[in-house]
């Protein structure tokens, strides 16, 4: 026989169970392992809800199974379904090439005298890799020493070099508070959110930028003087604020005449749809952080909030998804675009107004 067997046929004899997810997370179709593995028939499962039908102890990948635009693998999770385990897996969930609007999920089953990796009475938090304790133990101590090293340092400066140890201090805080955060990152812990005003902390982000530059970049900005308080976790958006602006720094860093800018405004377009809640969240507070660096690659632009995704040769890609995750805890979002007009990168973020008293 020539050429390639049917699809039908090529998907028939696949050991792992596929689920083809559409834009509103309802089933299209099931391969035939998938219906072995889930225990009905493909009948049964075209038409329902993913999240419906699949079930993990692990709450982060209960949430992944309704993100559009998220890639994601686990391996050696427990999953069940219609109120029976089903087994460990392997899970794999990504977009599709041709439509990033549906996805496919692939599960593997581990074989049933393989290593136990997770039992019934497991804490979901027990998932969580436990390498983020071990080093924020071992950072923790010498920035103690940085922060009493500069505390000592400022009793012995005039007024006017103050600010430099005052800054030393308040990154060292700030650090902490992000390992502390990563610690914490697994057990989905909600945001403490309050009232922000966002030029406070932008202009923060944006001095403590310029100072790890040697003030070799400056960042222009072009602020909304009547732009409301922000409902924010002030310690996630700071960490949301610096790793932006770094990445610009990193985007222009060899560039003649780098050109780095933050706008923000007011805007009525944006809002979405929190789980579990009927009410839209309107997000009219917008930040845009451009550059007239070169830009992502076309062949990354979809892949960039994704971890272990990165444009730079030393880069780990933890960056963009760490900050899509913090802004997600908050109710906000994050967009990257290309301003031809200006020939600039441009990462925006959407934010909530904070509730008037």
């Amino acid at each position: 026989m020539n050429g390639f067997p049917p699809a039908d046929q090529i998907l028939a004899g696949l050991s792992q169970a596929l689920i083809v997810v559409d834009a509103e997370h309802l089933i299209t179709r099931v391969n035939p392992s998938g219906e072995a593995l889930l225990g009905t028939s493909a009948k049964n499962l075209v038409g329902r809800r993913v999240d419906q039908v699949l079930h993990f102890s692990d709450p982060r990948l209960d949430a992944a199974l309704i993100e559009r635009d998220i890639s994601l693998t686990a391996r050696g999770v427990m999953i069940s379904g219609d109120d029976r385990r089903l087994g460990i897996v392997d899970f794999d969930i990504h977009p599709l090439a041709s439509d990033t609007d549906w996805r496919l999920i692939s599960l593997s089953p581990m074989p049933q005298d393989g290593p136990i990796l997770e039992s019934e009475n497991d804490d979901s938090s027990n998932l969580a890799i436990r390498a983020p304790d071990i080093l924020s133990h071992e950072i923790k101590n010498p920035l103690a020493a940085i922060r009493g090293a500069a505390q000592l340092l400022d009793r012995q400066l005039d007024e006017t070099q103050k600010p430099l140890t005052q800054m030393i201090t308040a990154e060292v805080e700030r650090v902490v508070n992000l390992l502390n955060r990563m610690q914490t990152l697994s057990s989905n812990q909600p945001a403490q959110t309050k009232p922000v005003n966002i030029h406070t902390l932008i202009d923060r982000a944006r001095r403590s930028t310029e100072a790890a530059t040697g003030q070799a970049v400056k960042i222009k900005d072009k602020f909304d003087p009547s732009l409301p308080d922000a409902l924010i976790d002030p310690d996630a958006m700071m960490q949301v604020l610096t790793n932006v602006l770094a990445n610009a720094v990193d985007a222009t860093r060899h560039l003649p005449n780098p050109e780095i800018r933050i706008i923000t405004r007011y805007s009525f377009g944006a809002s979405l749809s929190a789980q579990g809640e009927n009410a839209a969240i309107r997000l009219p507070i917008q930040i845009m952080v451009c550059d007239n660096g070169p830009g992502v690659p076309a062949e990354l632009e979809r892949e960039i909030f994704s971890p272990f995704v990165s444009t730079k040769k030393e880069g780990q890609g933890l960056g963009l998804a760490l900050v899509k995750k913090l802004m997600r805890d908050m109710n906000g979002r994050i967009r990257y675009d290309r301003e031809n007009q200006y020939e600039m990168s441009r990462f925006t973020l959407f934010l909530p107004v904070a509730p008037k008293n």
